[in-house]
């Protein structure tokens, strides 16, 4: 499938601001299920961008405004061919303890551990042990883990913040897709499955646009022996499919986040974030 995305990240402030300093995440990955290919970001007022590469592999674009302004305009134009999930090449026979041999656990130490949101507490724990019992492998335990969240969680846009930890969200289940990813995060790393963090694009084809309210969609991938990184969706309880664009990865939210940065000035500030994204 080959989409187009525009993402424009809009900030007004109420008072002059300078030094705004920033970092955009915001650059489709290329994997073995997604190519990318015409990539432009373009920043009003304009700048001198820099770019590299993060700890987890994400494009980073580093720039800074230094004179005074009060409006700030990120718009990013990517197009990316992705490539369906072959279902059944995910095997269904790696056991539990294949993920939990020394070598597996220094390679991915960083996804194995509770870590700013992501807070495993007994409860916690004790849901994931619970749904693994009755499971025999990885992939198995992944879809019941996905179970428990769709069945116990309700998607409720404000009820939670950007700073909310999954032991708040598990005492209290209405969130929104960051929420249901860090969620799934500590379940997974509780009983020793390597997850990480996804933000990225859903193509909805029966709305020819984004799926959800126009923004970014957050999902998780999953460390399986013999096959490598499962994308797996808790917020819609599915495997990621071709209508899915990842463009970072990390620990959680933080290591993902679109567009993060500081500046100095005070006043209010307004931010506006608009995703579109549609089949070519």
């Amino acid at each position: 499938m080959k989409l187009r995305i525009l993402h424009r990240t809009e900030y007004r402030y109420a008072l002059p601001v300078r030094n705004n300093t920033n970092e955009l995440r915001v650059t489709p990955l290329t994997t073995h299920r997604q190519k990318l290919g015409l990539h432009v970001v373009r920043v009003v007022p304009a700048v001198r961008m820099r770019r590299y590469p993060d700890l987890y592999r994400n494009s980073v674009h580093l720039f800074e405004v230094e004179e005074p302004h009060k409006d700030l305009v990120i718009d990013v134009s990517s197009m990316v061919e992705t490539l369906a999930t072959p279902i059944s090449a995910i095997p269904t026979d790696v056991s539990l303890s294949r993920v939990r041999n020394e070598e597996i656990i220094e390679t991915f130490q960083t996804f194995l551990q509770p870590d700013g949101p992501i807070r495993i507490t007994p409860d916690i724990w004790r849901a994931a042990v619970d749904v693994e019992k009755d499971r025999g492998d990885v992939f198995s335990v992944i879809l019941g883990l996905m179970e428990l969240i769709h069945t116990t969680c309700r998607y409720v846009p404000g009820a939670t913040h950007i700073g909310t930890t999954t032991e708040e969200f598990f005492t209290k289940p209405q969130g929104v897709c960051q929420d249901y990813a860090h969620l799934l995060l500590a379940l997974c790393r509780a009983i020793g499955i390597p997850a990480r963090y996804v933000c990225g694009y859903v193509y909805d084809a029966k709305r020819g646009d984004v799926i959800g309210s126009h923004a970014s969609h957050a999902w998780c991938e999953i460390w399986i022996p013999d096959y490598g990184w499962l994308g797996v969706d808790p917020t819609n309880k599915k495997v990621i499919h071709e209508a899915y664009v990842a463009s970072a990865v990390g620990r959680d939210y933080r290591d993902a986040t679109p567009v993060s940065g500081s500046y100095w000035g005070g006043g209010d500030r307004e931010m506006r974030v608009t995703v579109h994204v549609e089949a070519k």
